[in-house]
């Protein structure tokens, strides 16, 4: 059998048939076997990984079987580069390559004993020994210019640059790179130039040389793809992926982060997917997705440590500090920098212990220390700007200004704020800019200039729109933003001081409002989960897996209590904790599969005012509320006329009112009937902050209104306030007008125009529990007002049946268990026969109904982020395709809710519109049950 047969054969083995062919085969034990398998390790480390560790494996047996002193130093050092490349084992690789080293010495191999060094220095770099890495590579360097040996010469030289360019020296890497691609060129060895080009590049989007960077990353995936270089195919798109996150292609970053992230995934490569891990993180970040982000940094620090990768680790530490200082965690953010500063001092990396700095400046500046902030911010910046390292230096540096914006100095800030804007335009850092401009404009403000701070917010503004367009999903988009709300605000502010920019104001309002749901109504956000190549299509079967895992834990949870309480409140944690942990995989999922983006997102139409007031009936006015520096203002919207009511009280002291009604509702939360005896008198104390919330929200402007019906969009804690129940000292708002709810004049607009559908047709899910009885009794009546209806009570109300049922509905009614989760909002659910529907499952329905009643508890409660996007089952339901939401703000009582049902639905059927119809329904329960918590939790969102 030849050596390259037998190589073969060894190579296609499990370790145990090797030990077989290897004693079966003795006599063919030799060392043209052993430099058969170097080169097929060398043929498929990259390709296939797992090929190349079975060759180092042979070749390890191979020296066992026959001591000779070459074969094992072959061995050594193949198995070092497999433990170092493959198994990402750094310790280990370094003591194989050392052993390798020492026996080509002994044998007089002082050429062989150089090449050892080529993965040697990357080794050491690992462990940040690099003054050891950069003499051992200047002796190897030499040995092989003297022996002739250009290609390896160059390998030494890559490898030493990759040292220079962990310590943030980018210069002097650069140099030694482009060394090294002379020396690769020259012998025409295409496989090095794609490493080559992949290192170059990356040292140039540090120094900001972001076209050039582009170029040579685009060059080297071309020749990456040709030669079939899987792992660098997967660190250029981590490269691309970077490049794109510091120029704000958001879309773009996270789309070819994901790409390498599983390629990485693919090849089972730890120490490079905790890389691509990393900057997944970063880019999470910079997206103000913070506890994600703080979660990777959590999950890669302790496997860079385990690696002795400190760089790595340092760079995660320091990044993880700025996602609790964004969490508000600031002594989790100061030990977090502490620990990162002690590896950069290790390190000897000036740069990473200027970005500590940076940090370090933001909790400064974040607890009001602005001297601190702006010193440290001052000694961030100068190592970042003399390394080239534009982006960072430049973010220090707008942290100064805002420092010296803080100490009134603002001369100083005006200064660097517009350097840092002509530095920002030339260098394409949107991001930037948009800070800096939203700086300006307060500073304009300030003194008065309202022209020029409107120009500098609509700045702003704009580039924050640009920014955002793209964002492939709903999360991201919600996120995005959450920070990026003042230039809206402060452009509402100076329209209003003008009583003719009214229409502008309400326009700046809603582009800070509901946006996220706004874009997924538009279509430029796709909800819908298809695979779209073989691993996603393994992602969904997880989410499939751990959805009925989670429907399984849910099941535990609502079970009647055990007979010992103690052992019952334990067995509810544990169970709690382990729903957080598949909730959050799932997520995790979910997320990987939304930011696979591509180009052909959809940019979103803006708000039409004017279209939206054509759409309004004379007996229509909207109320959208909103708060500037906590006072408390609403608009007025009718089809021919825009008012504004300004000082309707202090948002503070209304939020505070608003807690207190929830707790006045609340006390009836677990059964009424214990109460009945203070019925009465708890119905007083409920109206007593009825009276006060209609005081400030309606009596200011209500009488001057014509219009009977009024359209409510809330803001913030308002979504609590259920306005059609505010008391006016005589009379609930709902004996004298109609009142339905919006997330956003824009949202309604959607769904006004939505296709007017007949209610006729009616799709009836009823489960009854223990906290529900009596809701089968709510759906069998129901039934017999439709003239075609479809029922599915107990056991047949499953989730399949919902799926595949719910697109032929024209009302869509579910009476079931609901429960609110303000821990993780888009866990809110409905609980069918089988499991439990989750507001995100509710974006995969495809309903085409004009009407879904959602007759359970709390349906309508909502989480409330930044810029009013409405976390819970609405929105989930609004998105799947309902323009009309009927849902609940609290508990609600079974019998109750089963009465006004019944009357609801049959002045729906006789003709009625659903807000009217609601309306005569809660009038007529408001005479039968006086107290607001029976007639009054239900309200109708969307069109009426």
């Amino acid at each position: 059998m030849t050596a390259d047969e037998l190589a073969a054969r060894l190579i296609a083995a499990d370790p145990a048939e090797q030990i077989e062919l290897l004693a079966k085969y003795q006599s063919s034990l030799n060392l043209d076997l052993a430099y058969v398998l170097k080169s097929l390790f060398y043929d498929t480390r990259i390709a296939d990984p797992a090929s190349a560790r079975r060759a180092s494996d042979a070749l390890t047996g191979l020296a066992t079987f026959t001591k000779n002193p070459e074969i094992t130093a072959l061995a050594n050092w193949i198995a070092g580069i497999a433990a170092l490349e493959i198994d990402g084992q750094i310790e280990p690789a370094l003591a194989q390559l050392n052993a390798a080293e020492q026996r080509f010495l002994e044998m007089h191999k002082p050429h062989d004993a150089a090449l050892t060094s080529i993965s040697k220095l990357r080794a050491l770099a690992m462990l940040g020994r690099y003054d050891e890495a950069l003499e051992c590579g200047a002796q190897a360097r030499d040995v092989l210019v003297a022996q002739g040996d250009l290609l390896a010469a160059g390998k030494i030289e890559h490898n030493l640059g990759n040292i220079y360019f962990r310590r943030d020296r980018y210069h002097e890497a650069e140099k030694l790179y482009r060394a090294a691609r002379a020396r690769f060129a020259a012998v025409d060895d295409q496989n090095q130039l794609v490493l080559i080009d992949t290192s170059l590049a990356m040292t140039l989007i540090n120094q900001h040389r972001f076209r050039d960077a582009e170029a040579l990353c685009r060059q080297a995936l071309a020749r990456a793809e040709a030669t079939g270089q899987v792992i660098a195919q997967a660190a250029i798109e981590c490269d691309l992926g970077c490049l794109a996150l510091l120029q704000g292609r958001y879309h773009q970053s996270l789309d070819l982060l994901e790409k390498s992230r599983r390629r990485y995934a693919a090849l089972g490569l730890a120490h490079e997917s905790a890389i691509a891990d990393l900057e997944l993180a970063n880019a999470y970040l910079e997206l103000n997705l913070a506890p994600e982000a703080e979660a990777l940094y959590s999950k890669t620090i302790p496997v860079f440590a385990k690696l002795g990768m400190q760089a790595e680790q340092a760079h995660a530490l320091a990044a993880n500090a700025r996602a609790h200082l964004l969490l508000g965690q600031f002594k989790e953010a100061a030990t977090s920098l502490a620990e990162a500063r002690a590896l950069y001092v290790l390190e000897g990396n000036l740069v990473g212990e200027a970005m500590v700095n940076f940090a370090e400046a933001q909790i400064d500046f974040a607890r009001g220390d602005f001297a601190r902030c702006e010193a440290r911010a001052l000694k961030a910046e100068l190592p970042l700007t003399r390394v080239g390292a534009r982006e960072r230096a430049l973010l220090a540096r707008w942290l100064r200004g805002e420092a010296c914006r803080a100490q009134n100095r603002e001369a100083d800030a005006r200064e660097i704020f517009n350097a840092i804007l002509s530095d920002a335009g030339i260098q394409g850092l949107p991001q930037i800019a948009q800070r800096c401009y939203t700086s300006l404009g307060f500073l304009e403000e300030n003194h008065h200039e309202f022209l020029n701070a409107e120009a500098a917010f609509k700045h702003a503004v704009e580039l924050i729109e640009d920014l955002r367009a793209l964002l492939p999903s709903d999360e991201f988009r919600t996120a995005f933003v959450s920070d990026k709300l003042i230039p809206y605000i402060k452009l509402v502010e100076l329209c209003l001081r003008d009583e003719n920019r009214l229409a502008e104001a309400i326009d700046y309002v809603e582009r800070s409002r509901s946006r996220s749901l706004a874009d997924m109504l538009s279509g430029a956000v796709q909800l819908k989960t298809k695979a779209r190549d073989p691993f996603e299509a393994g992602m969904l079967v997880q989410l499939e897996t751990l959805r009925e895992e989670l429907n399984w834990l849910y099941r535990q949870i609502n079970r009647p209590p055990e007979t010992d309480p103690e052992q019952h409140a334990k067995n509810i944690a544990a169970l709690y904790e382990t729903v957080h942990e598949r909730e959050t995989r799932m997520l995790e999922i979910m997320r990987h599969i939304q930011q696979r983006g591509d180009d052909r997102l959809i940019r979103v139409e803006p708000f039409d005012l004017a279209k939206l007031q054509r759409q309004l009936e004379r007996e229509t006015a909207i109320i959208e509320y909103f708060s500037i520096n906590d006072e408390l203002l609403a608009f007025i919207i009718t089809g021919d006329a825009i008012h504004l009511a300004r000082n309707l009280g202090s948002e503070r002291a209304i939020t505070s009112m608003v807690e207190r009604l929830r707790f006045q509702i609340n006390s009836l939360r677990y059964g009424a009937a214990r109460m009945q005896n203070h019925l009465s008198q708890l119905a007083v104390r409920a109206r007593h902050y009825l009276a006060s919330l209609y005081d400030a929200l309606l009596r200011p402007f209500i009488e001057n209104l014509v219009a009977q019906r009024l359209v409510v969009v809330p803001h913030r804690a308002l979504h609590y306030v259920p306005f059609h129940a505010l008391y006016d000292g005589e009379h609930y708002v709902i004996e004298r007008r109609e009142i339905c709810y919006a997330p956003s004049a824009n949202v309604l607009s959607h769904c006004l125009n939505a296709p007017q559908r007949n209610f006729q047709k009616a799709l009836l899910f009823g489960v009854a529990d223990e906290q529900a009885p009596q809701v089968l009794d709510e759906a069998v009546a129901l039934e017999p007002l439709f003239a075609e209806a479809k029922i599915f009570l107990g056991e047949a109300a499953t989730l399949a049946a919902l799926n595949e049922q719910a697109a032929d509905a024209e009302v869509l009614h579910l009476a079931c268990h609901g429960q609110f989760r303000s821990d993780n909002p888009l866990f809110s659910s409905l609980k069918l026969s089988d499991g439990y529907l989750t507001a995100r499952d509710a974006y995969q329905l495809n309903l085409q109904c004009g009407l879904v009643t959602l007759s359970a508890c709390e349906t309508g409660m909502n989480a409330i982020a930044p810029g009013d996007e409405l976390l819970g089952l609405t929105r989930g339901f609004f998105s799947a395709g309902a323009p009309t939401l009927l849902l609940t703000l609290w508990t609600v009582d079974d019998a109750a809710t089963a009465e006004l049902m019944k009357i609801f639905y049959g002045r729906l059927l006789a003709g009625n519109a659903p807000a009217a119809a609601l309306r005569f329904a809660q009038c007529e329960m408001l005479k039968r049950a006086p107290h607001p918590f029976f007639w009054s939790p239900f309200v109708l969102m969307g069109r009426w």
